[in-house]
């Protein structure tokens, strides 16, 4: 049963993101020394206090009333199963098409055709549906500016906002982040006030990068090389306000023909630098075997 800890605040802490979330490992824990810290901003500058958080919460002892980012009724309720009960959808579908409300038929019949695997290629890309399918291919343009303007010109009614700042009626608020020369992800607000995010061909979860309910995407942890991967989305992009009351259409990205492995989507999935030259290795000396 889904049990809350109530926050002086008024707002609500489910346990069950705590409690379901993956264990941290202790030793990478000790490594990047790693422990929570408060997620409530600074008005002025957006900033989180850096101090420990008290434990079941996600604020320090001083900012326990933390004001939540103001709904205005548009923001859709929490509800994972959407993606996360069949393959064919999770798989199909990242972070972009889950900020954007997105579930694509012809993402998941392509899924399916391909018998649940290798379905990244059929993300759907910033830019994607007005000819720049593969506008992030190149790592150097995986950062905030490209894929703002990416977004806008996809969706032109996306409009920049702000933490503390009500999205107009029939928008919800939305909020992008970048590993500059990596990746790019984007976070949803919900119906609830907390945040929720869907990692490349992960499941939906709620959590950040430290296992904690996301209250702030600005201030969550944002840091997943504890977990061997290469990946730290160090650059906060903005909040951005997109439509709630029609189905957005997306386009689906891809590999170029020169380019055989499709770059960005949010793979927090995909294995780290190392794991990733230690195949090439392998591959390498199966070819010398073959050839010998």
């Amino acid at each position: 049963m889904r049990t809350r800890r109530r926050l002086r605040g008024g707002a609500a802490v489910n346990t069950d993101v705590i409690d379901n979330a993956p264990a941290l490992p202790n030793q990478n824990r000790k490594m990047y020394k790693l422990t929570p810290k408060c997620q409530c901003p600074d008005p002025a500058t957006g900033k989180a206090c850096g101090a420990d958080v008290v434990k079941g919460t996600v604020f320090c002892e001083q900012h326990q009333d933390c004001p939540m980012a103001p709904r205005n009724g548009c923001e859709k309720p929490y509800r994972p199963e959407l993606y996360n009960k069949d393959p064919a959808i999770y798989k199909s579908h990242n972070c972009y098409s889950y900020a954007m409300s997105v579930i694509d038929k012809r993402n998941i019949a392509s899924c399916r055709k391909n018998g649940n695997s290798n379905c990244r290629q059929f993300f759907h890309q910033p830019g994607a549906l007005h000819g720049e399918r593969f506008a992030l291919n190149a790592a150097e343009r995986r950062k905030c500016d490209v894929v703002e303007k990416l977004i806008m010109k996809d969706v032109p009614e996306v409009t920049k906002s702000s933490f503390y700042q009500k999205c107009p009626i029939n928008k919800y608020k939305i909020a992008l982040v970048s590993d500059d020369g990596e990746d790019y992800h984007f976070y949803k607000q919900d119906a609830d006030g907390y945040w929720s995010h869907k990692d490349g061909s992960n499941k939906v979860k709620r959590y950040d990068a430290m296992k904690q309910p996301i209250f702030n995407p600005q201030t969550a942890s944002r840091d997943y090389r504890w977990q061997g991967s290469d990946l730290n989305y160090e650059s906060f992009c903005g909040f951005y306000c997109v439509p709630g009351d029609r189905e957005i259409p997306l386009g689906q990205g891809g590999a170029s023909r020169r380019q055989k492995k499709m770059a960005g989507g949010s793979w927090t999935d995909r294995p780290s630098k190392g794991t990733r030259r230690r195949a090439s290795r392998r591959s390498a000396m199966r070819r010398l075997t073959r050839r010998h």
